[in-house]
């Protein structure tokens, strides 16, 4: 994802677009965001995004996956008002997208790109995280109060007076994190949350987004090529090939369809090719495949679930 160019772009237009906002509100049992029919073209002609139609309620989490070329970078950019469908309508909870609305976009999502470092532009961490709910033209004690709270949230308040270059990989996604969290956007979209990161890094990188899922209430749109991540962080999974929605669906029943992962050119968790492998090599059809080393053992599911939200 071309990360330079669309935080530059957001430096242009941050300040004089969000200072106009109000929130958007989200009748209930409407989603908090959705896609119709969605096309764009570039101008070689090749379409980028074909067709492309879905909801994302709120405190849902939903993994977007996809090989590269698949259309999701493109649809993103459409999703966050940086590009205009060429055709198809996106509605933030019960008010469209339209070019002359296309701030709205950045009231109702944030985006975490892949290189945090991107992200960041203040000297120090504290003036970073209160960038942005500053420039919506907040009382500054409620801009103090929203950049402590997310800091907190983040557990990242031991770096709130600390040089931005001075934070490793793992406290920069969290920093980054905490600065869209500022802004109380219903819609985190998270664009290969864990890329660059240590192990020990992403394993309490994966703990925070479900604690921000499942006792904040945020919605997640997760963009990952990493499918081990999938059934830790997501309920539902959409994949994207040749700008289309390949399928949408419950993450088990994507991921253990080893043919449509393949058509997809996706690998499966290798838990899970292990067991269809196994099966098919002792004659037996796959069925009950595991999606995780826990899973496969017989142990009980983390306490740490996804939340899904009420029908």
């Amino acid at each position: 994802m071309p990360s330079e160019r669309i935080i530059e772009e957001l430096r242009r237009d941050l300040c004089p677009r969000l200072c106009d906002l109000s929130p958007l509100p989200v009748p209930d049992g409407k989603p908090v965001l959705e896609a119709r029919d969605l096309h764009f073209r570039y101008h070689d002609g090749k379409e980028a995004v074909a067709g492309v139609s879905f909801g994302l309620r709120p405190g849902e989490s939903v993994a977007l996956c996809g090989p590269n070329g698949s259309g999701k970078t493109t649809l993103l950019k459409l999703l966050a008002g940086l590009l205009q469908p060429q055709e198809g309508r996106i509605f933030l909870g019960a008010q469209e997208l339209t070019p002359a609305l296309s701030s709205a976009a950045f009231r109702t999502i944030q985006i975490l790109f892949q290189d945090a470092q991107d992200q960041l532009f203040c000297n120090y961490v504290g003036e970073d995280v209160a960038y942005g709910p500053r420039n919506l033209g907040l009382p500054e004690q409620e801009v103090l109060d929203r950049a402590h709270q997310a800091l907190h949230l983040t557990e990242a308040e031991h770096l709130d007076h600390r040089p931005i270059h001075h934070l490793s990989g793992g406290e920069m996604k969290r920093v980054a994190l905490a600065g869209l969290i500022a802004m109380r956007a219903p819609v985190l979209v998270l664009d290969e949350p864990m890329s660059g990161l240590d192990p020990a890094a992403a394993a309490h990188l994966v703990e925070l987004i479900r604690h921000l899922n499942r006792d904040h209430g945020y919605a997640l749109l997760i963009v990952t090529h990493q499918m081990e991540l999938v059934p830790q962080l997501a309920a539902r999974v959409m994949i994207m090939e040749g700008g289309h929605l390949l399928a949408d669906g419950g993450v088990r029943e994507l991921l253990t369809d080893i043919p449509l992962m393949e058509r997809a050119r996706l690998k499966p968790p290798s838990i899970t090719r292990y067991f269809f492998e196994k099966a098919l090599a002792e004659g037996r059809k796959p069925q009950d495949l595991p999606l995780t080393v826990e899973e496969a053992l017989g142990r009980p599911a983390s306490a740490a679930r996804v939340a899904r939200p009420e029908s």
